[in-house]
């Protein structure tokens, strides 16, 4: 699907909006059509679509980026890589691009957000505008035949996942290494808000003793990071570590190392040190937005990825008076330690991406060798491929969020 958004604070907004629909609607009913509608001006197409391609051949150039997108598109197989949205746009016409929009736009389903200084007459209005809108040879879609946003499991064994793939800028010489915990599904149940506020409160507290370790003192890279993950109800958490110097397996170990040595850290920690962690990351939750956007934006998103829950900060805050020190440690061990207690290798579900650069030096060892640079995109939608079988596209289904009731 696609969004639109108008914004300002000028008051002919709706008058804006309406124009928008009428000319983004105007793709509809025109079977056997082969020209733009009237309302698209002569050589948009054309200008538009160098636009789109630049954008999209100048993505992912960046090897710390580019981590965090193979990522994505490992986990969620319907999404296309660019190089594959690439390759469907080669020899796009404005016969074809007008045929398929006007298929695509036969059944839609419609959701909308008006926020700001409105009241509810405003808002009848805005809600006439779209209905007006859809009206002529509208068909609807109803949502529960909406295509479901899967999230592939990352196995869970022993062993992990291990993606390498070169850097697609083939002078850039810094390896990033992206290693990502999968920890299961988020249904906004009070387990689920309970597992939220444990895996923010390990980043909170595992944050500054990462970089401090492996970037101030060890030097093993430029950029070393860890964060929270929610992938369309899917919990999970990254460590990231890109270095100029250092070769990808070495970063990749030294996280695992960190992990398992760090395990001692949270042991020992006293209760006022741990209340002072708690109380930080409920300060940060309940922080008012610093704009209207900002504000929309957060709204937005949880109409997009489907949760609707608009007071999941308030929630998760509210969670936090019955978190405790075992419960970290608890999850601590379950989902990121090595080892179990006996010593052994523990179960994870657990992926590495190594993003290979060019540079001298260690931090180039293990790159896959290219004969032809523009080669690269067919390697990496083969290694997506190869991933996706790897785990015969095992999901984690459906994910039906519920109110989410913390107390």
């Amino acid at each position: 699907g696609f969004s639109m958004r108008v914004h300002g604070f000028d008051h002919n907004l709706l008058d804006l909006a309406r124009e928008v629909l009428r000319v983004v609607m105007g793709f509809r009913g025109r079977e056997g059509e082969c020209d733009l509608p009237k309302t698209i001006k002569d050589g948009r197409f054309d200008a538009c679509l160098e636009v789109q391609l630049r954008q999209w051949s100048n993505a992912g150039m960046d090897a710390s980026a580019f981590s965090a997108t193979l990522r994505l598109l490992c986990i969620r197989p319907s999404v296309m890589s660019k190089f594959a949205k690439l390759k469907a746009l080669e020899g796009i016409t404005v016969s074809k691009f007008v045929q398929v929009m006007n298929k695509l736009l036969k059944r839609l389903s419609v959701e909308a957000f008006y926020h700001g200084n409105v009241n509810r007459k405003d808002a009848d209005e805005a809600a006439n505008i779209i209905t007006e809108a859809l009206t002529r040879h509208h068909v609807g879609l109803p949502k529960k035949k909406l295509p479901t946003k899967l999230v592939l499991k990352a196995k869970h064994a022993i062993d992990h996942h291990l993606i390498v793939a070169p850097t697609i800028d083939p002078k850039d010489p810094n390896t990033a290494v992206e290693v990502y915990f999968q920890f299961g599904k988020d249904d906004n149940s009070s387990d689920a808000i309970r597992q939220r506020v444990l895996i923010d409160l390990l980043e909170q507290i595992l944050h500054e003793p990462l970089y401090n370790q492996i970037r101030t003192k060890e030097t093993f890279g430029y950029e070393v990071s860890c964060g929270a993950r929610w992938t369309y109800g899917v919990l999970g958490m990254s460590f990231r570590v890109v270095t100029a110097c250092k070769s990808a397996e070495e970063a990749s170990t030294r996280i695992d190392d960190f992990l398992k040595s760090f395990r001692s850290e949270l042991d020992s920690m006293d209760d006022e040190t741990f209340m002072e962690h708690l109380v930080g990351l409920a300060k940060n939750k309940l922080e008012n937005f610093d704009s209207l956007e900002e504000e929309t934006g957060s709204h937005w998103s949880e109409i997009t990825e489907g949760r609707y829950d608009f007071e999941a900060y308030r929630k998760e805050v509210l969670m936090m008076r019955t978190v405790s020190k075992k419960q970290l440690i608890d999850v601590y061990d379950e989902w990121l330690h090595p080892f179990c207690e006996n010593g052994k290798p523990k179960k994870r579900r657990k992926m590495v991406l190594h993003i290979i650069g060019s540079g001298d030096g260690p931090a180039s060892l293990g790159r896959p060798a290219i004969e032809d640079e523009k080669a690269v995109g067919d390697q990496i939608d083969h290694l997506l491929h190869q991933f996706h079988a790897s785990v015969k596209k095992e999901s984690w289904g459906r994910i039906a969020f519920g109110r989410g009731n913390a107390v």
